[in-house]
């Protein structure tokens, strides 16, 4: 049995939350960019036959909105998205014990973060993993599709390999 996964970083946020929003770097908003960016995602997903059974989201307000765009490009209900306020700034053992509670009915599965959490976590499962043109791997908006060979609960024992990456460009 195999799984898939898809690590998707935010799309591009504001540098700083509006001046009404107290939440610091939580409060962050998508910029425009970001936003276009998020829309691209849920498109290539939706084109490329990958929609999730379910969907990881970090709580914080710039993953929320990537998901939900994702989401709307993508044709997916929005009540597939399961906010989990750990993944904000998490650490890769906070994330791999977030994926391994993953039920075993979900085949694949949409996680929305952070970086350097969701590069990290990335690189520990499937190894290499393509750079961009800068030198970065997971730029924000960046999806890295990996197969685990294995159950979720087994995603480090198991084994695992990239499958493709996709970062949107917009013109």
């Amino acid at each position: 049995m195999s799984v898939e996964l898809l690590l998707l970083r935010h799309g591009h946020a504001l540098m700083v939350p509006p001046s009404w929003d107290d939440r610091s770097d939580f409060g962050r908003q998508l910029s425009e960019h970001g936003k276009q960016q998020s829309e691209r995602v849920g498109e290539w997903i939706r084109s490329h036959h990958l929609n999730p059974d379910a969907i990881v989201c970090s709580s914080a307000v710039r993953t929320e909105a990537t998901a939900r765009a994702v989401c709307v490009a993508a044709e997916l209900d929005q009540s597939v998205i399961d906010f989990e306020d750990s993944i904000y700034e998490a650490e890769v053992q906070n994330l791999l014990e977030v994926l391994c509670r993953t039920p075993k009915q979900v085949q694949r599965l949409l996680f929305v973060g952070h970086n350097p959490g969701l590069e990290m976590l990335a690189k520990k499962l499937a190894g290499n993993v393509p750079k961009s043109k800068t030198g970065e791997v997971m730029p924000p908006a960046t999806l890295v599709h990996i197969m685990l060979n294995g159950e979720w609960s087994q995603a480090l024992e198991t084994g695992a390999s990239c499958q493709q990456v996709f970062r949107p460009v917009l013109f």
